[in-house]
């Protein structure tokens, strides 16, 4: 079709400029360390409420600590990328092909939040610990920033890597312990250890009985972590369950459209085009459904 033509090639345009500027930011950018994220932190203070989101949810899904240049502009390059191939895979499927190239690039997203759900679960079965380990060391330091620095080799990952970075970050940059506390929070993005956070930075600005605070938020983690550790679990395996039957009609869509006689079918009639397209809105919908299910748990 022609207008299927002239979308791609409009595509294939955008995505040339925006990988080449991309390429060009890169070449200036210094080589990052295991440890670098931007003096900033884990969110840029500038940007739109899209870009910080994907900024959180690279931080969270640990993806950021494994390849520190993927920020969330470079996602929406990588995005933009999957968007063409995907309207380049299923071109034959007509007008449908704009709802499966919208649900590859996605994918990647909803894998995120998957992995996000499975780190999420692994903070709160740490946190309990987290916080005896803490308070011990609390009550030798007296400094919150020194007692997290000393706690961290004693608790599991991935909150052992959150504290670790962003401790480093604090002493290497002019990050204020408000930033880096904060950070934290964002970045583990678990309600129980973002109380703790928050009783963190009310102490380090007013100071205060931190110790009782302490014993306070150990009472209510002992309380909630059976009920939050069978949500989280139950969330990580609905997500995985839709995921994988989502990645496998993608394939199998695909696989389709390389087959004339029923590519002619699917795009030449109203029933053919029916089905294609309400095969790919449910696919889009179980991919709400991931990221509804781990922004509930």
């Amino acid at each position: 079709m022609i207008y299927l033509a002239f979308i791609e090639s409009a595509l294939l345009a955008v995505v040339i400029y925006a990988v080449a500027l991309g390429i060009e930011r890169l070449k200036f950018k210094k080589r990052l360390s295991k440890w670098q994220f931007k003096k900033s932190g884990v969110l840029s203070e500038k940007g739109s409420k899209l870009l910080r989101s994907i900024d959180v949810i690279l931080a969270r899904s640990g993806v950021k600590s494994k390849l520190p240049f993927l920020d969330a502009k470079n996602m929406m390059i990588v995005s933009a990328v999957l968007f063409a191939i995907g309207i380049y895979l299923f071109r034959r499927l007509g007008f449908a092909a704009l709802f499966y190239a919208s649900a590859v690039v996605y994918v990647p997203y909803a894998a995120m939040m998957l992995m996000s759900s499975v780190n999420a679960k692994k903070i709160k079965e740490a946190y309990l610990s987290f916080l005896t380990t803490f308070m011990g060391f609390y009550n030798i330091e007296g400094n919150i920033i020194n007692a997290l620095k000393s706690t961290t080799p004693y608790i599991s990952e991935p909150l052992r890597s959150i504290i670790k970075r962003n401790v480093f970050l604090y002493e290497k940059t002019q990050m204020s312990v408000d930033e880096c506390l904060e950070n934290m929070a964002v970045e583990a993005g678990n309600r129980e250890f973002r109380k703790f956070i928050n009783f963190a930075k009310m102490n380090a600005k007013y100071g205060g009985n931190f110790n009782k605070a302490l014993m306070k938020l150990r009472e209510q983690g002992e309380k909630l972590f059976s009920l939050e550790s069978i949500k989280a679990a139950n969330a990580s395996v609905g997500s995985m369950v839709i995921l994988v039957m989502i990645i496998i009609n993608l394939l199998l869509m695909m696989n389709i459209s390389t087959d004339p006689d029923i590519v002619y079918i699917v795009k030449n009639t109203i029933t053919g085009q029916a089905i294609a397209i309400s095969n790919a809105v449910s696919i889009v919908f179980g991919l709400y459904m991931i990221k509804n299910i781990n922004s509930s748990a």
